[in-house]
């Protein structure tokens, strides 16, 4: 039993320092960062953002990254989209 609270604490643990990783850069991009082109910015740093997970979930950890990377592709780019679409 201590094993399986084990893996989900650092699954949620991993989750949780992704998104905090997601929501930093994309409130840089939208407040701190003046211009038409912000939006191109976080759509990239979305993508290198998932394309780091899913290269860790290839080599270290492969559930915990693999269900950060669909949340950072869910999530964030549909946060892009709401964020920046005014």
């Amino acid at each position: 039993m201590g094993e399986l609270e084990h893996n989900k604490n650092r699954s949620m643990l991993i989750l949780a320092i992704n998104i905090i990783i997601m929501v930093t850069y994309t409130l840089y991009t939208r407040y701190e960062m003046q211009g038409e082109l912000n939006i191109i910015l976080n759509a990239f740093l979305v993508g290198i953002h998932f394309i780091t997970c899913l290269v860790l979930a290839i080599f270290v950890f492969r559930r915990e990254f693999l269900l950060s990377a669909l949340f950072v592709l869910l999530v964030g780019f549909s946060t892009c989209w709401a964020v920046f679409s005014h």
